[in-house]
């Protein structure tokens, strides 16, 4: 009885520390992702991400990289992108760029990492779309050669019918109006995730922080880690915001950098109930091409971020909080109302669906 009350009290202080750790930078990313959200509503990226093929996939991967979307929520954004005439190349590059990163995950990731991974984080995510997108538009292209489309040209025209521009609002009242979706539509979307996420971290922190349990050591380096970055983050249903704890957890567990990277792109991106959506929209060969880009560039960027910290001279650097850092008021403040804000939620979320 003594040893199973032990382990939920490792449970909640490995949770705790988690969330000491990263609750001030995740709200403040939470808030900033709401300003996000005024300044590239769905009609400005519309606007903004149109052009030719190969322009469109560069600029659908770059205003996908900030906006605050799970692999689930960004669908039918991306669904209405492509019915408005955004191209299948440019469609790819958002439907990859956007769940694998945020404004509110990079700024969760420079909590409980450092700025090496925090930078590799969008810049890996931004790579992965880009090389997607353009694999996609050359295939769209050779198919385009052999079968012609006459109805290109009116569908480009058709996302430009409702471009009157509607009266701008007071800063004030915009600022306001972007916290408040922040703080309520945001946070109600992310919070089950994020609860998920907090416990699964909790859970791996408390049953592999023992020295007698860290990963086996053909999953602590190589390309064992990356493999079961990939076996792991494929099927899960999980949130770029709610995949950093956990991968967190799994670097102080004994993952490399580079795996913690793979985990972070894979899981976002690719769920198996958002796969099945994302597959009425890329058909046939597309989706295998959508698989493995994310995969293989995941991957690729790990291994590269393994040697970039060797030859830095850089180890692990993931440790659950300091004793300063749980007694300072401001983390644990943060991360007294995170939980609140998550756990409330969650639970009205739930209420709802009763």
């Amino acid at each position: 009885m003594g040893s199973i009350a032990t382990f939920f009290e490792n449970w909640a202080v490995s949770i705790w520390a988690m969330l000491v750790d990263s609750a001030f930078l995740l709200l403040v990313g939470i808030a900033l992702a709401g300003l996000v959200h005024i300044l590239l509503n769905e009609k400005s990226i519309n606007r903004l991400i149109g052009g030719g093929k190969r322009a469109s996939v560069f600029k659908a991967a770059l205003f996908g990289v900030p906006l605050p979307l799970c692999s689930c929520s960004v669908l039918p954004v991306a669904y209405q992108l492509r019915k408005s005439g955004l191209n299948k190349g440019g469609t790819v590059a958002f439907l990859i760029s956007t769940p694998e990163t945020g404004v509110d995950s990079i700024m969760l990731t420079y909590s409980l990492t450092d700025p090496l991974l925090t930078i590799a984080r969008p810049v890996t995510a931004f790579l992965t779309a880009t090389a997607a997108g353009l694999t996609e538009t050359m295939f769209e292209d050779k198919a385009n050669q052999q079968q012609t489309n006459g109805s290109n040209g009116e569908d480009k025209c058709s996302c430009s019918a409702d471009n009157a521009p509607s009266p701008r609002k007071p800063l004030a009242v915009r600022l306001w109006t972007g916290l408040k979706y922040a703080f309520t539509d945001l946070l109600s979307d992310l919070a089950p995730y994020l609860l998920f996420g907090y416990l699964l971290a909790g859970l791996v922190g408390a049953v592999l922080g023992g020295e007698m349990y860290h990963l086996p050591q053909a999953l602590q380096s190589g390309w064992g880690g990356y493999v079961g970055a990939v076996i792991i983050g494929l099927p899960l249903y999980i949130c770029a915001t709610s995949s950093t704890p956990l991968a967190a957890a799994l670097l102080a567990a004994g993952f490399s950098p580079g795996a913690m990277l793979v985990f972070m792109m894979v899981g976002p991106a690719t769920n198996i109930a958002s796969l099945a959506v994302v597959s009425k929209i890329l058909k046939g060969w597309a989706m295998a091409r959508y698989l493995l880009t994310i995969v293989l560039i995941a991957v690729l960027a790990g291994v590269a971020t393994d040697h970039l910290y060797e030859y830095l001279g850089l180890t692990r650097f993931f440790e659950p909080a300091s004793e300063a850092a749980a007694t300072n008021w401001t983390h644990a403040a943060s991360a007294a109302m995170l939980t609140f804000l998550i756990v409330y939620r969650t639970g009205q979320k739930a209420m709802r669906r009763i």
